[in-house]
């Protein structure tokens, strides 16, 4: 990173470090209640300078689901290179969400509230913010964001394609179906079931599978 410019060195920084700062509040806050001014307080900088990098509290929670998604699908990438399955690289979607969630307990809230409200438009990370991220990943600046539907509906198609899934499986039905599972289950736990979100989806998981006809 000592190769780039001063100056997108500072705008990843700054831009990872609001986005960090409104996330890390939403344990205790729910992003109703977080407001610039606090995020901005502790930096510090100023609430024009937030504003410079989000227009929205909402846009700084969409850059992170961008970077989670990345992330995600460069260790799908790794994992099928190495051999995985396709039903294997949808496993490692929702343990990534499960991961991020334990990290900072609330973003999974704010990720289902968004999904509902806004439209995905992820705008490409520059060189600087790779490398601020995902400074140990060869590669992943060849890897762009994409919306959870888009990677579980892929990873279905190639699971298809490769045999893993029979022809007759409907793969819209059954994106819809982990897409809910997906969103849903966050909601549950909170609602009072018990365990651990990552358990939980993969109960769910091993369900859906074994009940999807072998090929």
């Amino acid at each position: 990173m000592t190769n780039l410019p001063l100056r997108e060195r500072k705008y990843a920084a700054t831009k990872a470090a609001l986005m960090q700062g409104l996330v890390s509040r939403l344990a205790q806050q729910t992003l109703d209640e977080i407001t610039v001014k606090e995020v901005c307080a502790e930096i510090p900088v100023s609430e024009t300078t937030f504003f410079n990098y989000f227009p929205s509290k909402q846009a700084a929670i969409g850059y992170r689901i961008q970077l989670w998604s990345i992330r995600t699908l460069w260790e799908m990438q790794q994992q099928i290179a190495q051999g995985g399955t396709y039903l294997d690289a949808i496993a490692t979607i929702f343990d990534s969400a499960a991961q991020g969630e334990e990290q900072n307990p609330g973003v999974m809230r704010e990720v289902v509230a968004f999904q509902v409200s806004q439209k995905f438009d992820f705008q490409p990370l520059i060189e600087a913010e790779y490398v601020h991220h995902f400074p140990d990943l060869p590669g992943i600046t060849q890897v762009e964001g994409q919306s959870i539907d888009r990677m579980i509906g892929d990873q279905l198609e190639a699971a298809q394609q490769s045999g893993e899934l029979p022809l007759g499986v409907d793969l819209p039905a059954l994106t819809a179906i982990l897409i809910g599972v997906f969103f849903i289950s966050p909601v549950m736990l909170s609602s009072g079931q018990s365990g651990s979100l990552r358990d939980f989806y993969r109960r769910q998981l091993n369900i859906l599978f074994r009940l999807t006809p072998k090929p």
